[in-house]
Formats: C-alpha cells, structure tokens, sequence
C-alpha cells in the first residue's frame, strides 16, 4: 500500500471512530464533557501575505491552499492544526517548524486532545462547507474556529486509540516526506550520471 493510500486509511479509520463516538455520546451511551476549542487553545493566526513564499524554501508554508507552499522563516514550531479561513476551506495538520499565511487559523492543542480536536474541526469545516454550498460565504472568523464545539469522553482509552491512529498518520507523512526529498536530491544526479546504481 502506498503511502498516501495509507494515510487516507487511517483518516478514514480516524473518522469511523469519531463519527461512532459522536453517536455514542449522543445517545448517552459514552459520558464526557463539551467543550469548545476555545476551551483547550488558543486561537492564532499566520501573520504573512501569499507573496511570503519562496521556490525552495526550508520550511512549509500554510495558505489555503490544499498542498501547503515552502518559505525561508519559521513562526511556530509544533505540532498544529491548520484551518484555512477562506478559499477551500480545508484543515490540516503539521509537525515541525512552519509559517502561515495570515487567513489561516493555527490550533497548537496538548498531546492528549489533538487527534480529538483535529476530527472536530474536521467535522465542523466539513458542516461549513456544506452549508455555504450555493451561498456566497468569503471566510470563516476567528469566532467560527473559537466555537467549534468538542466532546471530551471520559473514557482516556477512546483519546488513546483515536491519538495512536493520528499517530501512525503522522509518522507516515514524514517517512514519506523524507523518501520525496531523497528523491528529488538523487534523481538529478542519477539523469547527469553524477551517481550510478549497481
């Protein structure tokens, strides 16, 4: 299985287990709390305009697009949530040292929550959309990110298991990160016979 083909894997597997959770703790089922992201971080966002970018840059770059760009300065050096407040209105997520542009919300959440906090937001951005569907809706607000709500449940091991799949994910998108930078580094001297393979 490819690598982007196990991440979609374990997205998937992630939002079963979210959506179940959410059922659950619907029909009293689960117990837990809710809260709003608010409540468990603070709500940033990027500060630089599109034109911060640079071609080969050493550092990732968050706008809204859907693939993030590369800059020569970090501003943040975590592992984040990404929400873009206009245009495609996607959500990411990203360890490391990165930038973002200034419509794109940034969520630094405790070890503990970020899974949790990431479906959250992926399930109230994926609600957004559907409902701007056919109405003219420019940007998503501060407030809107502010008030996303999340259940807590308190049983840790449903944190525990939703965590080790966004765990899994995450050591994946690197591995795959650096097998693409290998690459891109070998390849051109692999063309112009700089390296040779036996």
């Amino acid at each position: 299985m490819s690598g982007r083909k196990l991440n979609d894997n374990l997205e998937q597997q992630m939002k079963l287990e979210y959506n179940c959770l959410m059922v659950k703790a619907q029909t009293n089922k689960v117990m837990g709390q809710e809260l709003f992201a608010k409540d468990l971080v603070d709500v940033l966002t990027g500060k630089e305009d599109a034109n911060f970018s640079t071609k080969n840059g050493k550092y990732k770059f968050f706008t809204c697009s859907n693939e993030p760009l590369t800059c020569d300065e970090y501003k943040f050096n975590s592992s984040s949530i990404l929400i873009a407040g206009n245009g495609d209105f996607n959500v990411k997520h990203y360890t490391g040292k990165f930038n973002a542009y200034q419509r794109t919300y940034v969520l630094t959440p405790k070890k503990d929550y970020y899974a949790l906090l990431y479906l959250s937001c992926v399930d109230r951005i994926d609600a957004f959309k559907s409902k701007s569907t056919g109405s003219i809706v420019k940007f998503i607000t501060k407030s809107d990110i502010e008030n996303i709500p999340v259940f807590i449940p308190d049983d840790k091991e449903i944190l525990n298991r939703l965590n080790n799949l966004f765990s899994l994910k995450e050591k994946n998108s690197r591995e795959n990160e650096y097998l693409i930078s290998l690459r891109d580094f070998l390849l051109p001297l692999l063309m112009n016979g700089q390296a040779t393979i036996e």
